[in-house]
């Protein structure tokens, strides 16, 4: 069933087409309908239809919503060997397609490994090194982003000198050009690579004639969130038919931080002329009251095109305003509004702007016995254990992979030296070799100790005995083989001690099973697709919030994207939200704008604001006014919670605080900050037995004083600490 909207965008066939489509309007199911549409109705062939899109998830979503319109199975379906159906995939995803066919058009190997942030890291500190920077100076950090910037706007290390300005921007290009060398001399890409190397073969009129003529009809889903070289790639694949579909919503365009540009989709009709406009304004999933205080939100932004998000749905509960008096409190409150509600702990969401904001919260939320997860911690494929046998199972795909050598030649221990392991690396990168060809010359390196020739020679025998069992065995059994040859369970146990490692091995136990998803593929391919899928693996892709019975913890940029019965958002002020490093630059406020867009609409029933007068922030209590998007909300639709605040002596009854001023939207200066200081005291006034307050640790009792220093002992199992009196953040108890 389509609503008129939704039909129009469907019944388009041919030229460029925008549809707008505002948060939970049913813009995959228009999606849906419109190619399934194109392929029954109108004979359109499914091959020549390319639909791109940013998460594996959501490419996963639309596969299997085609399939069941189609009739076809998609649970097995390879997307880019599968006849008679779309090519549906994510813009990495669909570029290393490309890359395999290709790559050879710009000089590489289709054998090519894909690296990951943590391989980067330690190549670029190599080169900074071999040139002897100061990594002070020239942090690896500042270089990767640098270079990673360049990368998505479409800036390879031969035209970077055209935005080098200044002594940091001269070093980055030398390093990117080294960088460059080094990727190539290891048949290696990195993961902006995909993109741009994507770019660089449709330049070659050959590759790009052969894709216009698989190609016709180009989709691109949320395509707000395209980068400067998707944009260009999605210009290219469309210029000779220029029959592209584009979905997205400019009010949830929240990643210009990592390389978005919004005037993609807010100039699509100038870069397209006789471009087609659709509406999606129904909204299907939240409440009134939530859609008309987002709208109003949103509206005032000054770049932005015209739409009104509406609902059929209930006029639902006002949106709920909690103003506590410090973050402790506010922390509190949100725990308190979860546990005396009658709602599933997987029906809340609570959102914030930054992730240190999460530490009170969670610590609240462990008082009140509430269980949670958050959601961006540390990733599975990022544990040692997995990026060690992972490094294995690459060097077999690749042998030419020196950064996968580098990290386990010598894990677990072969008795190799570091400096015998960068002697070794050294000839490897003179002989332009696999390392494996290289060790047969072992015996004339005579920097190396005889152990360590013993050892990389052991390593190379393990290397080529996996090669050759890989090839009558399935990816699984070869995991554990190397796992067993390499006696890597009882490595673990020794490095990390009986208890610790256990987890670790239900890790590798895991890893296992992921591998087995590919028994009964050939070995090389299923290698190949293995080692592509886990560099395509995204936060969003690996996590389903609000599946089990826990309260889902979260940035607003984790939570694009999902929707919850009940969300919390937490820490309207301005300073915290807007962020401060945002508020000098009206752009970057209208991109807080449209991340307060966001995590409003995230909500289906109820929508709470929280926010705290006073917080504790280096030393010093600071007074931030309220976030101006609270102002922006019309105050008929807010219901304020009146807060009954406490002393040491009792209640106080409800109590009003004086109102800080909110700047209105067009301003851009930063607030003052109002700052009572607590790192004044003097010494000599306290005495043993007092009973202190701390801004952190809470109640606590002076145990031993010796000059300005004390022992203090604190309550709630926090224990002892010892403190200067002078400059701890201590209050005395009244």
């Amino acid at each position: 069933m389509l609503n008129p909207s939704q039909q129009l965008a469907v019944d388009h066939l041919t030229g460029p087409l925008l549809i707008l489509a505002g948060a939970w309007a049913g813009k995959t199911h228009t999606l849906t309908e419109r190619i399934t549409t194109m392929i029954q109705d109108r004979g359109i062939a499914p091959e020549s239809i390319l639909a791109v899109t940013f998460t594996n998830k959501a490419a996963k979503e639309m596969r299997e919503r085609l399939g069941k319109k189609l009739g076809r199975d998609t649970t097995n379906m390879s997307p880019y060997r599968s006849m008679n159906f779309p090519l549906v995939g994510t813009f990495h995803s669909v570029g290393i397609f490309f890359l395999r066919s290709f790559i050879e058009h710009i000089g590489y190997d289709s054998k090519f490994v894909i690296y990951d942030e943590d391989d980067k890291t330690k190549l670029i500190k190599s080169l900074i090194k071999a040139r002897n920077l100061d990594e002070k100076e020239i942090t690896p950090r500042a270089v990767i982003g640098a270079i990673s910037q360049a990368k998505n706007q479409g800036l390879p290390a031969a035209k970077y000198d055209t935005i080098v300005n200044n002594y940091f921007g001269s070093m980055v290009r030398d390093i990117y050009i080294d960088y460059e060398k080094a990727l190539r001399e290891n048949n290696a890409l990195d993961f902006d690579d995909i993109l741009l190397r994507t770019h660089e073969l449709l330049q070659i009129p050959e590759v790009l004639e052969k894709l216009h003529n698989k190609y016709e009809y180009i989709f691109v889903d949320e395509y707000q969130d395209t980068n400067d070289i998707q944009y260009k790639t999605i210009k290219l694949l469309a210029s000779k038919f220029g029959n592209l579909s584009v979905v997205g919503d400019d009010w949830q365009g929240i990643y210009g931080w990592r390389g978005a540009n919004i005037k993609n989709i807010l100039s699509f009709q100038k870069d397209f002329p006789g471009a087609v406009v659709v509406k999606l304004e129904q909204n299907y999933r939240s409440t009134k009251t939530i859609i008309t205080g987002a709208n109003a939100v949103i509206k005032c932004n000054k770049e932005a095109l015209d739409k009104t998000l509406w609902t059929d749905n209930a006029e639902g509960n006002k949106i709920l305003l909690i103003e506590a008096i410090s973050e402790k409190q506010e922390a509190e409150l949100i725990m308190k509004e979860i546990k005396e509600s009658d709602q599933d702990l997987s029906k809340w969401a609570i959102l914030y702007r930054t992730n240190s904001q999460s530490r009170l919260i969670e610590e609240a939320l462990i008082r009140g016995g509430i269980q949670y997860k958050i959601y961006g911690g540390v990733r599975f494929y990022e544990r040692k254990e997995i990026k060690d046998i992972l490094a294995y199972m690459r060097l077999i795909f690749n042998p030419l992979d020196t950064m996968s050598l580098r990290r386990i030649i010598n894990v677990p221990s072969r008795k190799i030296g570091e400096k015998s392991v960068e002697t070794f690396l050294h000839y490897v990168h003179n002989f332009h070799a696999p390392f494996s060809d290289v060790i047969e010359w072992i015996d004339e390196m005579d920097e190396l100790t005889p152990q360590a020739r013993r050892g990389i020679t052991g390593f190379g025998a393990l290397y080529n005995e996996l090669t050759i069992y890989l090839q009558n065995h399935s990816i699984k059994e070869m995991m554990e083989e190397l796992i067993k040859r390499t006696q890597y369970i009882d490595y673990l146990r020794h490095e990390y001690g009986e208890t610790e490692s256990e987890s670790k091995e239900e890790n590798l136990k895991e890893f296992a099973n992921m591998a087995s998803r590919y028994d009964g593929l050939d070995s090389r391919e299923a290698l190949m697709m293995f080692l592509e899928d886990i560099a395509l693996i995204t936060d969003s892709d690996r996590d389903e919030p609000g599946q089990n019975n826990f309260v889902s913890m979260m940035t607003i940029h984790s939570s694009k994207g999902l929707e919850f019965e009940n969300v919390i958002i937490a820490g309207a002020e301005e300073g915290l939200f807007p962020h401060s490093r945002t508020l000098m630059e009206p752009k970057e406020i209208e991109e807080e704008r449209r991340l307060m867009y966001v995590a409003m609409t995230r909500a289906k029933h109820t929508l709470t604001i929280t926010r705290a007068r006073e917080r504790y922030t280096f030393g010093n209590y600071s007074a931030n006014p309220a976030s101006r998007f609270l102002k922006e909300i019309p105050e008929e639709y807010i219901e304020r919670k009146e807060i009954v605040v406490k002393n040491f002596f009792g209640n106080l009854g409800n109590t009003s605080y004086p109102t800080f001023d909110t700047p209105s939207h067009d301003g851009i200066q930063k607030p003052a900050e109002k700052k009572r200081s607590v790192t004044s005291n003097d010494p000599s006034s306290f005495f043993l037995g007092e009973r202190i307050r701390h801004v952190e640790f809470g109640t606590g009792t002076i145990v031993s004083i010796s000059g300005p220093i004390a022992e203090i002992a604190f309550s709630a199992g926090k224990g002892i600490k010892k403190m200067h009196l002078g400059i701890a953040p201590i209050e005395k108890e009244a």
